[in-house]
């Protein structure tokens, strides 16, 4: 790992301490792509404990995997960066053959990406070479080894890195963590403070309706004393008969011939018995004089001798009814 330090807490690890991905994630749409990259890099770690590095290109993630020391692992988690990525891109599309720090790098650029990568500790012969070729998918034959070039350094990535990256690399990954668990702190306590808000609100409103039915009760106990009255003046006066005695005898006086008065009067729920004196004494009259009253329409008329008639009267549906509640009460 050479010594040089990049973005002020980033090391620079040589490619050929590096294995080198590359996944087209194109076809995925991109709320998709960064978990598609996850499991890439499961797949193509050489070992467990590699460190990965990824770089996007569009839609293209670039993949360097690093077997760091132990003693160096856990310091270096997104603290480094590899050594392809600051080599300025190819001006033109094609192979080329670059010299780094140690050893040499083939690559293959495509529409201003890279496709290809391969690392020699030193310049290959021909027939790596044509594999090289083979492998990024030209004609052997017409591909031969350029010349080894040494571009400068450039200050920063040709690749797009992932925010957790850059954070990575501004911050030591302790403070990260402690943001981290700062942020789910904040939002626990933005969360316990809601809570404990809205159940104040809810004893303050309990209480106030406590207090709105304390004040209520009484006038509810008043409506429902006035309601039960009400009821009970209703039933009283269902009591009271549509036919009593007063108005039916003041209705039998008003429909006897002339000269006709009252010896008695007998009333049973529905039956009604009058005794009169009269000079009239053919029972055809007394039927005619009551004909087409309501009440007093059914009466039967017997002589009963001495100038004496009885009439005797069945009492409609509701004169009955009435008068059969009244007798209930």
């Amino acid at each position: 790992m050479p010594g040089g330090v990049f973005g002020g807490r980033r090391w620079v690890v040589a490619r050929g301490d590096c294995q080198y991905r590359r996944e087209d994630l194109r076809a995925l749409p991109v709320r998709r792509r960064l978990q598609a990259a996850r499991l890439a890099a499961i797949r193509h770690r050489p070992v467990p404990t590699a460190l990965t590095y990824v770089a996007w290109t569009g839609g293209v993630a670039h993949f360097w995997f690093w077997d760091a020391p132990p003693e160096l692992r856990a310091d270096m988690e997104g603290r480094w960066v590899p050594e392809t990525l600051l080599l300025p891109p190819s001006p033109v599309d094609g192979v080329r053959l670059v010299e780094l720090v140690r050893g040499v790098e083939g690559q293959f650029w495509q529409g201003g990406e890279l496709t290809g990568s391969q690392w020699w500790s030193e310049v290959p012969g021909d027939e790596a070479w044509l594999r090289f070729a083979r492998a990024a998918g030209l004609d052997p034959a017409g591909v031969a080894a350029p010349k080894p070039v040494r571009p400068t350094w450039s200050a920063r990535p040709w690749g797009e890195v992932s925010l957790a990256q850059r954070l990575a690399g501004v911050f030591e990954e302790r403070l990260a963590w402690l943001l981290l668990f700062s942020a789910l702190a904040a939002g626990l306590g933005w969360q316990l403070a809601s809570l404990q808000r809205w159940q104040q609100a809810g004893a303050q409103l309990a209480a106030r309706v406590e207090r709105v039915r304390t004040e209520v009760n009484p006038l509810l106990a008043a409506r429902e004393q006035a309601e039960a009255a009400q009821a009970e003046l209703a039933r009283l006066q269902a009591l009271r008969p549509l036919a009593d005695d007063y108005r039916l005898m003041a209705e039998v006086a008003r429909h006897l011939p002339a000269g006709g008065v009252l010896l008695s009067w007998q009333r049973e729920a529905d039956k009604l018995q009058v005794h009169l004196r009269s000079e009239q004494t053919d029972p055809r009259a007394f039927v005619a004089a009551f004909e087409g009253d309501p009440v007093l329409s059914g009466v039967a008329v017997t002589p009963a001798g001495g100038g004496v008639m009885r009439l005797a009267f069945e009492l409609p549906v509701a004169a009955r009814a009435d008068t059969r509640e009244s007798d209930d009460e």
